[in-house]
């Protein structure tokens, strides 16, 4: 295109040029290059997705090809594209495996095997251990996710209210209901895998139970005997043997296959004075906790939804706690940056700690222990001693806020999902480290940092003063 340029310049100099000598043309005025001049359209190129970028190579490709273009698109993929004459044909795609948005919730299997993350755009499944992606699930907007006893199913709320029930082998949606009528913030399932319990911004608790439906499927072989049995019954009858047709018309109708289907029915709702974002069910069976948006918990009795306590102390709403494989804390984590760890006994708050520089959105107890994990708006992910009330370790990384955490059964390894688009698998070492260390090694960081931005301040006042 830069001869183009040139040339369009060059004419429109010479048209100025003549215009100022007071030259005159009545019948052929000179008009100025258009780029149709020189350049003709060879053929347009449409994508599914916004086009970003692109490069175009003139040499390469296919027989016959005039060039490649690579094309850069909005999904975070990229396009290789041979263009011929009058027509074109993708040559490949390279794309990855991961989400096109932030990863709002996660969930791991009870057996540690298998990874479901959800975004906007629907859930992927994951092998925690290579990072393979092994399938992706169409659930519309994911909040909250779980898997189901036996580790074959899995449970999504999504922001529409619905409760859906997806199949993990098949990667389809089995069940949708639409069980709230606000987006479902939370799902708890019941120690004694009974069922499970839903919160919403609805105002609304609801306890949910499993069922098991036995559902009439047309299988493809069974049908093509079926039709080759009806088919042959009709010869029959023409034959004059209308008592064998008789016969094998009822097992043609009867061709299908059984099978029993997994489902969920309500049982109970409780109703609540504000917006639910978190439930929680202690793992003895006994207490359920409920974090309202009016940033106070209430916690009651699971079996009569019999009020127990009210726990007051954060000043923002609390959107994410856990309760410990013990059942004697409750830890929660707040907008108002703060970690509270409660006894639930009589209620009383052990300790309160400012942990995050932002946010906090997920916190999850370490099987069997007191170790807690935390992550927050601020990028990072903590581990806390909760019977010293003290951080052990600060793990940066993210690029962006994290919204979600996965624990693993042992504590082995931790999940994390960003805003970023990534999920990062963070692994215990055998590398001991020393708490006092630590320490000392945050507050160099710190001071470091301080003394950057005073250098930088000074320098910024120092060119005011000069200007």
């Amino acid at each position: 295109c830069a001869p183009a340029c040139l040339l369009h310049v060059c004419a429109g100099g010479a048209a100025a040029a003549a215009a100022a000598a007071g030259e005159q043309h009545d019948d052929t005025a000179a008009a100025a290059p258009q780029a149709s001049d020189e350049l003709g359209s060879l053929l347009v190129l449409t994508s599914k997705h916004k086009l970003k970028s692109f490069a175009f190579s003139p040499a390469g490709g296919a027989k016959g090809s005039l060039g490649q273009l690579a094309l850069g698109l909005s999904n975070n993929s990229v396009e290789v594209v041979d263009v011929r004459e009058g027509s074109y044909e993708s040559g490949s795609r390279l794309e990855l495996q991961g989400h096109r948005s932030d990863v709002r919730c996660l969930a791991l299997s009870s057996d540690d095997t298998q990874l479901l993350s959800g975004s906007n755009a629907g859930c992927k499944l994951w092998d925690p251990m290579t990072g393979s992606c092994l399938g992706s699930i169409d659930t519309g907007y994911a909040l909250c996710c779980v898997f189901a006893p036996g580790n074959r199913h899995a449970l999504v709320g999504t922001k529409e209210g619905a409760i859906q029930l997806v199949d993990v082998g098949a990667c389809t949606v089995l069940h949708s209901e639409q069980a709230h009528a606000g987006a479902v913030w939370s799902l708890a399932l019941l120690p004694d895998k009974s069922g499970f319990v839903s919160g919403s911004a609805d105002k609304t608790i609801r306890f949910w139970t499993w069922t098991v439906t036995t559902v009439q499927q047309q299988d493809a072989a069974v049908a093509a005997d079926a039709a080759a049995a009806a088919a042959a019954a009709g010869k029959k009858s023409k034959d004059g043997k209308k008592g064998q047709e008789d016969e094998a018309t009822p097992a043609a109708a009867a061709g299908g296959v059984v099978v029993q289907q997994l489902g969920f029915n309500q049982t109970r709702v409780l109703e609540m004075a504000d917006d639910v974002l978190c439930v929680r069910v202690s793992p003895d069976g006994r207490l359920l906790a409920a974090s309202l948006l009016d940033a106070t918990i209430k916690v009651y009795y699971v079996d009569s939804l019999k009020f127990f306590l009210s726990l007051y102390g954060h000043k923002l709403p609390v959107l994410t706690m856990d309760i410990s494989s013990d059942s004697t804390l409750l830890v929660t984590g707040s907008a108002d940056k703060n970690i509270k760890v409660w006894g639930l006994d009589f209620g009383d708050c052990h300790k309160s700690t400012f942990a995050h520089q932002d946010t906090i959105t997920a916190v999850a107890f370490v099987r069997d222990t007191h170790y807690a994990f935390s992550v927050s708006k601020d990028r990072t992910l903590k581990y806390w001693d909760l019977d010293r009330f003290e951080m052990l370790l600060e793990m940066p990384g993210h690029h962006a806020e994290v919204w979600a955490l996965a624990l693993s059964s042992y504590g082995d390894f931790v999940i994390t999902g960003s805003h970023d688009r990534s999920l990062r698998r963070w692994e215990r070492s055998s590398e001991p480290f020393f708490v006092e260390e630590e320490k000392e090694r945050r507050l160099e960081s710190l001071f470091e940092a301080d003394l950057e931005q005073q250098q930088q301040r000074a320098q910024r006042e120092a060119g005011g003063l000069v200007l």
